[in-house]
């Protein structure tokens, strides 16, 4: 487990990068224009969806702007506060994505930009993702891949040994598993990434079988 899955420090970690989110972290891996492209293809048209681990509200606006509605949880109190002022328009609930507060069966779409990185328990996230979505329905899913295949340039190399450390991390292999095991279907994963580290973000989708 990485360092800041355990929840004491993820926290903490929370507690002082809030304020700095979204300029710093925020636009660093997850920015605006990056999000667009992951949600693209979702559909969110007339859709109840769920953003797990909203952090200060960058996704809960963007699905806000294209569903009809927007449930956002989180367990930091500092990142609600701030995604609540900036996107008053969805319906906040402070929760632990690996025991959802919402009965079975009531959301269209789950999604979940950066927040799985810090899941202490990313598989019994998954499952309860599943749980809490519609037969027929949509998940998405992004954090940090782990580079695999046999050669790795230098930074795909820090960045694996330095993520694992800190966070959770999944390969092509690990995260179809991980989806397929939690009960979607049509898994698919892609990988994306910043200019100097194009392989940096895997994103994950899937459909609850009818």
């Amino acid at each position: 487990m990485g360092i800041l899955q355990q929840r004491h420090a993820a926290r903490w970690w929370y507690r002082f990068v809030s304020p700095i989110y979204d300029p710093v972290v925020g636009e660093t891996f997850w920015p605006e224009h990056r999000q667009r492209e992951m949600l693209s293809d979702l559909p969110l048209s007339d859709a109840h969806v769920l953003d797990v681990g909203c952090g200060t509200g960058a996704t809960a606006g963007l699905l806000e702007a294209r569903a009809a509605r927007v449930d956002a949880l989180d367990h930091s109190r500092p990142q609600l506060r701030q995604a609540r002022e900036s996107v008053p328009g969805a319906r906040y609930v402070r929760g632990d994505a690996e025991r959802l507060p919402y009965q079975g069966a009531t959301f269209d779409v789950v999604v979940s930009i950066g927040a799985i990185i810090f899941f202490p328990d990313p598989q019994a996230a998954l499952a309860e993702a599943h749980r809490v979505t519609r037969p027929g329905g949509h998940v998405l899913v992004a954090g940090f891949n782990r580079p695999d295949g046999p050669s790795l340039t230098p930074v795909e190399e820090w960045a694996r040994l330095a993520n694992s450390a800190f966070y959770y991390t999944a390969d092509r292999t690990e995260a179809i598993r991980s989806f397929t095991e939690a009960g979607w279907e049509n898994v698919e994963t892609s990988v994306t990434g910043p200019a100097w580290h194009s392989r940096l973000i895997r994103v994950t989708t899937g459909t609850k079988p009818e």
